[in-house]
């Protein structure tokens, strides 16, 4: 994972012939349109050996009519619901030097280009290289004599793009600069990220997972895009490969400290989405933006039918979006980014929320009503509380951002978000999910009010909510990769290590799959690789443990540092802070700062 490298060998058998393979494969981290392999064969026989590298297109899938279907079956499988995008070819070609495909997704109509080329060592010629255009696809075939125990290496270049031109141009360099120039361009983008990383002293698995979640986070998302990550980064068809508030709420703040220049391609894709969430909220009948709850590629709402009412209703998703916005202001310092791209996205998620929420005039306060709960069987409820805390934020940060770039805020903002009821029982000390629920109904969702949303309330309420999480985890067991993971942030600000300690494995182990540490969506199936997980546990890690927060001063020590008893130390190596870099270092109760 270090380099971004995957190796295999076998042994190919063919009666009597044996053939020793070794294959070497990534996808490069320095050019993303270009993914290598480099094949190598070792003959313990003479003759000639022919080698075939295709382009296929993926076969249609059996599709169902997601945006009919108002039911699920109890017999669906996730292979049956989540099937991956089809490319519909239009156009193929082969000569000696490139093969290639060209088509457009079904759907939105996006093009997609492959190139592919083939080379070999200097000294090593083939006999042939034929061109094979099929019904199938294309490929080249490539024959060469074998001799005993002399390997025979072949490179495989292969271009992605929207375009012929950009993707042949991706091969065409590619097998200029040869493989092992390539190769090494590759491993030093991988080599310059891990200068960033997160170490603990004292547990070498935990070591090992952690690494495993950064490489797949980064995996995911690159540098200078408008791109974000699905629940299941690229790995599967997880989710249709849709973008949630998981990636606003559980993988950005991990990524922003860490590669904030990474973190950027998360916020700037839901800034280039921001056209498509203000017709969202036109046609739902509200001012502003709304985010959808489901997001294509082009930040349309692409929510199957069957779970329409989280489209509708589901609305913390836009606060989550603006929350992220601001974080990011509040992590690089980043005055000229917040006013040509994060405050329009506050402003208009703002003036979504003023549209939102209705003025009881019997009681004086402004509701928000018929919401689906972060937790998703609560459908229809009135004040949930955590939707009615991110709306209250997003509304108080629209006008800080606004105030911030030189912008009169609107003055509903700040009337709104001050009317705004959050749901709390004094008698009791703690927040109910939503107003009125029942004392069966104290779930999951309260401890996300002090973090990450930082709510202002007593240590008691703290308490009270996360104790009353842990308990019901506890009854239940573990669910999704997600509000669990979270739990020993609040446990740190608490400062109960002991808490810490038994949360800690709770809120991972059941998750992780080997060999290769992909975490599962839940203990009980094997839906991976649920990178929603891994940002959460980091978070964990990053925030938690160390009581860093982003303040308006930056990254600041805002609660004493907590390890789990099984940490000795806990470094956050080469972190990018408003331009400045540093490692934090964490031991005993103390945390830090040493400039680099």
């Amino acid at each position: 994972m270090h380099e971004g490298v995957l190796r295999t060998s076998y042994d190919w058998v063919d009666g009597e012939r044996r053939t020793a393979v070794s294959v070497e494969a990534f996808v490069s981290r320095a050019d993303a349109r270009l993914a290598v392999v480099n094949l190598v064969l070792l003959p313990h026989d003479s003759g000639t050996v022919t080698l075939s590298f295709p382009l296929r297109p993926r076969p249609a899938p059996q599709r169902l009519a997601l945006a009919k279907l108002e039911h699920t079956e109890p017999d669906w499988t996730l292979a049956k619901v989540w099937y991956p995008g089809h490319v519909k070819i239009e156009t193929r070609g082969a000569t000696a030097g490139e093969a290639w495909l060209a088509g457009r997704t079904e759907g939105r109509g996006t093009p997609v280009v492959l190139s592919a080329r083939v080379g070999w060592p200097a000294g090593q010629k083939p006999v042939s290289v034929r061109p094979v255009i099929s019904d199938s696809g294309v490929a080249l075939d490539v024959t060469f004599r074998a001799s005993p125990n002399v390997p025979v290496t072949v490179y495989k270049y292969v271009g992605l793009a929207r375009s012929r031109a950009a993707a042949s141009a991706a091969t065409r360099a590619a097998m200029a600069a040869g493989y092992d120039a390539t190769l090494e361009t590759h491993r030093a983008a991988w080599r310059r990220l891990w200068q960033t990383d997160v170490v603990v002293e004292g547990d070498a698995e935990l070591q090992r997972v952690l690494h495993a979640m950064q490489f797949y986070l980064l995996a995911s998302v690159r540098e200078g895009m408008s791109e974000s990550i699905p629940p299941m980064g690229l790995s599967t068809a997880g989710y249709y490969g849709h973008v949630f508030w998981d990636a606003d709420t559980w993988m950005f703040p991990a990524l922003l400290v860490l590669h904030p220049g990474v973190a950027r391609s998360m916020v700037m894709f839901r800034h280039r989405a921001l056209p498509a969430a203000e017709r969202n909220a036109r046609t739902n009948g509200y001012r502003g933006a709304m985010y959808p709850w489901e997001s294509d590629e082009l930040g349309e709402e692409t929510t199957p039918k069957f779970a329409w009412q989280n489209a509708l209703y589901e609305n913390h998703i836009t606060g989550d979006v603006a929350l992220a916005q601001w974080q990011y202001y509040l992590a690089t310092g980043d005055s000229a980014w917040l006013a040509r791209y994060g405050e329009p996205v506050l402003r208009a998620t703002a003036r979504f929320w003023a549209s939102r929420a209705t003025f009881n005039a019997a009681k004086q306060r402004y509701d928000i009503t018929h919401i689906v709960s972060v937790d998703e069987g609560l459908i229809g409820i009135g004040n949930d509380t955590y939707t009615n805390a991110i709306a209250r934020k997003n509304l108080e940060l629209a006008a800080l951002a606004a105030r911030r770039v030189g912008r009169a805020p609107d003055p509903e903002w700040a009337r709104v978000a001050a009317g705004l009821y959050i749901p709390y029982d004094s008698a009791g000390q703690y927040h109910p999910t939503y107003e009125g629920a029942p004392e069966e109904k104290r779930g999951s969702v309260v401890p996300l009010l002090a973090y990450p949303l930082g709510l202002p309330m007593s240590e008691a309420a703290k308490r009270n909510d996360v104790q009353s999480a842990i308990r019901l985890m506890i009854k239940e067991g573990g669910g999704a990769m997600m509000t669990e993971t979270l739990y020993p942030v609040i446990a740190a600000e608490l400062g109960e290590r002991a808490l810490i300690d038994t949360l800690l494995p709770l809120s991972y182990e059941g998750h992780v799959r080997p060999p290769f540490y992909a975490l599962a969506e839940t203990p009980r199936n094997d839906a991976v690789n649920f990178l929603t997980g891994a940002g959460g546990f980091l978070q964990q890690v990053i925030y938690g443990y160390t009581g860093l927060r982003l303040t308006d001063a930056g990254l600041r020590s805002v609660f004493r540092p907590v390890l789990p008893s099984r940490i000795t130390k806990l470094v956050l190596r080469h972190v990018s802070v408003r331009g400045k870099t540093y490692d934090i270092l964490v031991e005993g109760d103390s945390a830090r700062f040493i400039p680099r």
